[in-house]
């Protein structure tokens, strides 16, 4: 008769999957801070005073004093800048103190601006004062705080909220809003008044310029007889 000794009954060995490797997470790099190119611009401090004519293609800001002339492509006048010459850019902003004249794409004259002479641009938006003559190719808009007085103001579409005092003309449009106040001699083609708006003075039907007549020869050719002796 066999005998057999009990054994441990042997488990069978578990395999473990071997863990799979984690992918791998780029980083995204940091963003490189772009340092902004130097820009040309130039500016009259506060305390300075500066006599002479100003050239060039870029901007310029005046906070300070100048005494002469302007003829770049932007300009602003802080409120405490003074200007005494003339303007020639594309853009104006004013809130400090102009007096000369000014030539320009698109003016803008903030609340404390003050300009004396004369304006020519394209469009004009007054919330300061101007003393002088206006012509506006396009459209001039004075606010509630703006005030003008001319000799002369003309444009296509002239609006008004605040005060005009002058000779003023509008080829295509007059429009008064209810805080407008116009007061003086007014050549309209249409004309907007709204409830609250004044117009005082005299109106007129706009009438285009006409071109100048081409001049008759006030020195007619004449003709001479002469006897040719030989």
């Amino acid at each position: 008769m066999a005998f057999f000794s009990k054994g441990k009954e042997s488990k069978p060995e578990v395999i473990k999957p071997k863990p799979k490797p984690k992918p791998q997470v780029r980083e995204n790099p940091k963003p490189v801070k772009k340092t902004p190119a130097p820009t040309n611009d130039t500016t009259i401090s506060k305390n300075i005073t500066i006599e002479g004519n100003i050239s060039g293609t870029d901007a310029i800001t005046v906070e300070g004093t100048l005494k002469g002339d302007i003829t770049v492509n932007n300009v602003v006048i802080g409120k405490n800048g003074s200007v005494t010459g003339s303007i020639t850019a594309q853009k104006v902003m004013v809130s400090g103190k102009v007096n000369g004249n000014i030539t320009c794409n698109d003016l803008d004259i903030m609340h404390h601006g003050y300009v004396t002479n004369k304006i020519h641009a394209n469009k004009i938006m007054v919330s300061g004062e101007i003393l002088g003559d206006v012509l506006a190719e396009n459209s001039i808009n004075v606010t509630p705080t703006g005030k003008i007085k001319t000799d002369s103001l003309s444009s296509k579409h002239v609006t008004v909220n605040g005060t005009i005092e002058g000779k003023v003309s509008a080829s295509e449009l007059l429009s008064v809003g209810s805080n407008g106040f116009v007061n003086g001699e007014i050549s309209v083609k249409n004309i907007k008044t709204d409830e609250g708006g004044r117009v005082i003075g005299s109106m007129a039907m706009y009438e285009a310029p006409q071109p100048p007549k081409s001049l008759e020869k006030k020195n007619k050719s004449e003709t001479i007889d002469a006897v040719i002796e030989n």
